[in-house]
């Protein structure tokens, strides 16, 4: 029997990345980013079928039993996470047989790891046109999560490099913060160590934001309110910015060039890491229990960060460090 997902089965060309970037008018390093961080990572299967993951939820709730899903007490898409791969596989050939096209839409596909019922907002007619036309090869995953990137209004926080919007768009509200520092992280290894600036925009306070009004010569209220948004997008008029009054990374270069702007930086898995080392070691933190906390920390970063074992490395050094002096100041009577 021949199935939608078995194609021609291409590997990515070599130019899809640029031409991917120009379509969107953001950097290379940055739809690379976020295809490392949100995407399967590779397109097909080792027999060389469409990657897929089947989301039990997302099938029609009438065919649950049918296909053996049973969420119990849990929410559905909680429940849909606990399922093993081998289950969710046999899963999708049981929904497949019940209701082929639902099956589809209730499947994320290829590299990008797309929805099946997106599948109109990749420019396809259905579920079933996307999967057969992605089953040819990578170039066309690319291409569809290009689309879906524009169609939801994302193309934007890709210029930014507005990392949070595009996790909180594209993942939902759980947990946007986590995956916005491993795109950060990605980005820096795709361009060579390039750090982001944080994005603001109206009604964000502080430091941050102070900074930028610096930087437009207004008065440094810490208050992103309409004169700082005025302000903001009259800069971005004369420079031939986008005018959107977000303080994004194109609108802090022109700014950098301009002046004397220095935007805060946006923080990977690995910064975090080093920041509560820093903060335990600011708190007088001591001691072999300790020192293998920030071990474990260390193993529990996510995938994508930037260096995280040298950062881990350097923290526990810099803990290491600070017990020994902390100990030799004690024998001195310093402390």
């Amino acid at each position: 029997m021949s199935y939608p997902w078995h194609g021609r089965a291409a590997a990515m060309s070599g130019n899809a990345w640029a031409r991917a970037a120009s379509d969107i008018g953001c950097k290379e390093a940055a739809i690379r980013a976020v295809w490392e961080v949100e995407a399967a990572g590779f397109g097909f299967r080792s027999d060389g079928s469409l990657q897929r993951r089947f989301e039990p939820h997302c099938f029609p709730a009438q065919h649950w039993g049918q296909i053996g899903f049973a969420p119990g007490g849990l929410v559905p898409w909680r429940a849909s996470l606990k399922v093993a791969s081998a289950e969710r596989e046999r899963m999708f050939s049981v929904a497949y047989q019940i209701a082929p096209e639902a099956a589809l839409d209730a499947t994320s596909w290829g590299g990008p790891q797309i929805l099946g019922s997106n599948a109109e907002a990749c420019g396809y007619a259905s579920a079933l046109e996307m999967v057969r036309d992605m089953a040819q090869g990578e170039d066309r995953h690319l291409a569809a999560f290009v689309l879906l990137i524009r169609s939801w209004g994302l193309d934007s926080a890709l210029r930014a490099r507005d990392w949070k919007r595009f996790a909180t768009r594209y993942n939902g509200p759980g947990q946007p913060e986590v995956y916005a520092r491993k795109i950060e992280a990605a980005y820096r290894r795709h361009s060579g160590g390039t750090r982001s600036p944080a994005v603001l925009r109206r009604g964000d306070q502080g430091a941050e934001v102070k900074r930028l009004q610096q930087a437009l010569g207004l008065p440094s209220d810490g208050v992103f309110g309409p004169a700082t948004d005025s302000a903001l997008r009259r800069f971005q008029a004369e420079r031939g910015l986008t005018v959107d009054g977000m303080a994004g990374a194109n609108t802090w270069d022109a700014l950098k060039s301009a002046g004397t702007a220095r935007p805060a930086i946006q923080k990977t898995p690995g910064d975090a890491l080093v920041e509560r080392g820093v903060d335990w070691l600011a708190k007088g933190g001591a001691g072999a229990a300790a020192t293998a906390g920030l071990g474990k920390a260390a193993e529990k970063v996510p995938d994508g960060a930037v260096a995280v074992a040298s950062y881990g490395a350097v923290v526990i050094a810099l803990v290491v460090a600070a017990v020994l002096i902390l100990g030799w100041a004690r024998r001195c009577g310093l402390v």
